[in-house]
């Protein structure tokens, strides 16, 4: 009954017991077409046990090759299997330990994002691809940035399913783009810009910095 499926899993030179359960769940069955049916976070979450599931989904689709997409569904973050094509994938590659402190050190241990100052650590700063791998960023020095692990969750969601120019993301390259930053405005103000900019958030966006730029009189 699953022979396609058992087929697909033997295509895998190692396979963890976690990845095998989020494999099969997403295929549901030999008899259901592609795409596969969506499934949500939270199911993945249950059925894993593993708080970071995201990160064996990202290892089985930019590593292992595995044809995996992600996009809101139903109001929640869910994944599935497109096809079962496999590309060769691209090793992640890792820093060593000399290596980070090299690299947190050049950057004075700031976080490019939010430039904030961090010890390094799994809740502290961090060692990311500027441009993900999945999108054909490198494991060379320049397509490292340390950032801190709040920053590191914001440009992980950020990424998936994101089909713009990474050249061009502030995520990527915030020394040239330009910096994320947070800023929480009163509904008065949010309702001022939907109506002014329809509601199109490139639109506000670049309202804002139109008017900041008024203000600071740099235009």
């Amino acid at each position: 009954m699953a022979a396609l499926l058992n087929s697909y899993l033997s295509g895998f030179e190692r396979l963890s017991p976690v990845k095998e359960k989020i494999i099969r769940r997403l295929w549901c069955s030999d008899e259901t077409p592609f795409p596969k049916p969506w499934v949500a976070s939270s199911e993945l979450l249950s059925l894993t046990d593993q708080k970071y599931f995201d990160r064996r989904i990202r290892e089985l689709r930019d590593e292992q090759g595995c044809d995996i997409e992600t996009a809101p569904f139903n109001g929640e973050h869910s994944y599935r299997i497109k096809s079962s094509d496999k590309t060769a994938g691209k090793p992640r590659g890792y820093l060593t330990g000399g290596n980070k402190r090299i690299l947190f050190e050049r950057f004075n241990h700031t976080c490019q994002i939010c430039g904030g100052v961090f010890s390094a650590g799994v809740r502290g700063l961090q060692a990311d691809h500027k441009i993900p791998l999945n999108r054909g960023g490198t494991n060379t020095e320049e397509n490292w940035q340390p950032i801190c692990n709040e920053c590191n969750v914001g440009k992980r969601s950020a990424c998936e399913g994101c089909s713009d120019a990474c050249l061009q993301c502030p995520w990527a390259f915030p020394e040239r783009v330009g910096k994320i930053t947070l800023v929480r405005l009163p509904p008065i103000v949010i309702e001022a810009l939907n109506r002014r900019s329809s509601s199109d958030q490139n639109l506000i966006e670049e309202d804002i910095v139109q008017i900041l730029k008024r203000e600071l009189g740099i235009i």
